[in-house]
């Protein structure tokens, strides 16, 4: 009995979180409240209470779903022992773009996050969040390429954190193209001739 509470309760907070992606994604956030999230997911408003403290909780447990992939794929990058670390971010960096190019629900929620979210008050805490992995994002990337450095492989006239900076933009740039205009940007496709574009400016010149 107690295991079928359970899985009902998941259940619940599943259909919530999804019926907040959708209205997320077709109204914007801020014009998305509680109440239209209760009644498209089909239960009451005390029920997202019971699974959400507020909207800003709501919204980064969404993040959270597509975050777990791009997570193990930093702990890869920063535990590599790769002899030539710029194979290894190549790998990554290409992987991360082909699942947003990939998986639709990666791309309905970062649609959220660069074109549909207002940074309102309400949703610092879930902005915090994205700040802090941004910054996973960029020390890990920094990291790899000391590690490029220490081989010699780095072009001398960029330091790592440059490096960090230039391929953290790069990126996400490259999202922000795709999830507004996908037939310029394919990056299902082109993922490695995109990423290693970049990366042959950041490598010492042969």
């Amino acid at each position: 009995m107690v295991r079928r509470t359970k899985a009902d309760a998941e259940a619940t907070r599943c259909t919530i979180l999804n019926a907040a992606e959708q209205l997320f994604y077709e109204q914007g956030v801020s014009r998305t409240t509680l109440e239209k999230i209760a009644r498209a997911a089909g239960v009451t408003r005390g029920a997202i209470y019971w699974h959400f403290t507020d909207k800003a909780d709501l919204f980064n447990a969404m993040l959270e779903r597509i975050r777990l992939p791009f997570r193990q794929m930093l702990s890869e990058l920063d535990h590599s022992t790769e002899t030539d670390p710029f194979l290894r971010i190549r790998d990554v960096m290409i992987r991360s773009l082909e699942i947003v190019g990939q998986s639709e629900q990666h791309r309905r929620v970062l649609t959220i996050v660069f074109h549909r979210c207002e940074y309102i008050d309400e949703l610092n805490p879930a902005v915090r969040q994205q700040e802090h992995l941004n910054n996973e994002v960029h020390d890990t990337m920094q990291r790899a390429f000391s590690r490029a450095a220490q081989a010699g492989l780095l072009n001398p006239a960029i330091t790592p954190a440059l490096a960090a900076s230039a391929l953290n933009a790069y990126l996400g740039g490259l999202i922000a193209k795709y999830l507004l205009h996908p037939e310029q940007c394919d990056l299902a496709n082109h993922a490695a001739e995109l990423i290693d574009g970049l990366l042959l400016g950041l490598k010492k010149p042969d």
